[in-house]
């Protein structure tokens, strides 16, 4: 999706108004962090970033819905308390490709992989941004919605994950007042092979901004391998952002369906709200976990596209793992 306004910084004072901390749902948490704003980082060197990976360390890779390349970032985060403090972005890796509109990243194997909506395809490239190889993806994803298909990407528990930010054309509607859309989920092994592929209904939306609705931003897959989808909803008051755990079990595979317009047909899968926050007209699509920081939890870092600004915002989070 791309962002229809600019962003803007919200205080501290009123993220904390706005944001709200649902609970534990199975073996996952998710809560703030004490006394995080919204980080904004100024760089000139890109924008519109809508997907995020850690590496190690201050580590992460950027990239962006406008620019074929892999952009080098760091974010320092304190190990005790989780807050984000500050952010730089390094100059741009290029790749060369006639696919564009970077949405989501995962890094695996040595190997960065992106998935593109221009092209409709997932791609993995090297470290340098050359020798790209094509994922192979089932033939259903041809389907897709204009501006609507491969918005997310993630790798975990030996798994890489995609799926489609809206229906496909033969999956029934978009995200309207109404109803939710319904969004295939592909599930690959370490050799990015489809493997399996699970029916995922989204939040309603409120209205439609400039033919953007309520969709899945971006996919989280956790080292003990559950899977969170991280939606954009968009309300009559503006985007909020939700992030739910996805439960599998009893779900059909849907991988030999060629349509989901007909809800008899399977069992989707079910969905269990993890965090929520009204954030205005930011527009978070991308999510990655970051360092582990004391008590056994993690960092859980997202950022927003900036639609073409030079400020990049971030939200902070701490996550708890099952297992943990």
């Amino acid at each position: 999706m791309k962002s229809a306004t600019r962003l803007f910084r919200i205080p501290p004072f009123l993220a904390a108004l706005l944001c709200s901390f649902v609970g534990n749902a199975a073996e996952v948490k998710i809560e703030p962090v004490a006394g995080q704003p919204f980080l904004t980082v100024t760089s000139d060197l890109g924008s519109d970033f809508s997907g995020l990976t850690w590496l190690n360390g201050d580590n992460y890779i950027a990239i962006s819905d406008k620019v074929r390349g892999i952009f080098p970032l760091k974010l320092h985060v304190d190990h005790t308390t989780g807050q984000v403090s500050d952010g730089a972005f390094g100059p741009k890796i290029p790749i060369e490709t006639q696919f564009g509109d970077f949405e989501g990243v995962a890094s695996a194997a040595g190997r960065f992989f992106i998935s593109a909506e221009k092209g409709n395809a997932i791609f993995s490239v090297n470290r340098d941004g050359g020798d790209l190889r094509l994922v192979k993806l089932p033939p259903i994803f041809s389907k897709a919605r204009p501006n609507k298909s491969l918005e997310s990407l993630t790798f975990g528990a030996g798994s890489l994950w995609t799926a489609n930010e809206e229906a496909l054309e033969c999956d029934g509607p978009i995200s309207g007042e109404s109803q939710g859309t319904l969004v295939r989920i592909q599930k690959f092994d370490s050799a990015s092979r489809p493997v399996a592929q699970f029916a995922y209904k989204t939040e309603r939306c409120g209205w439609r901004v400039q033919g953007a609705g309520t969709g899945v931003s971006d996919l989280l897959a956790l080292p003990n391998g559950t899977v969170l989808a991280l939606e954009r909803v968009i309300t009559h008051l503006g985007l909020v952002v939700k992030i739910f755990q996805i439960d599998f079990s009893g779900a059909s595979d849907t991988s030999k369906l060629p349509s989901l317009a007909d809800e008899s047909k399977f069992v989707p899968t079910t969905k269990t709200l993890l965090f929520t926050q009204a954030t205005l007209t930011a527009n978070f699509e991308g999510i990655t976990l970051g360092p582990e920081l004391e008590g056994g939890w993690r960092s859980l870092i997202l950022v927003a596209d900036s639609g073409g600004a030079p400020t990049h915002l971030f939200m902070g989070l701490r996550i708890k793992l099952g297992g943990k």
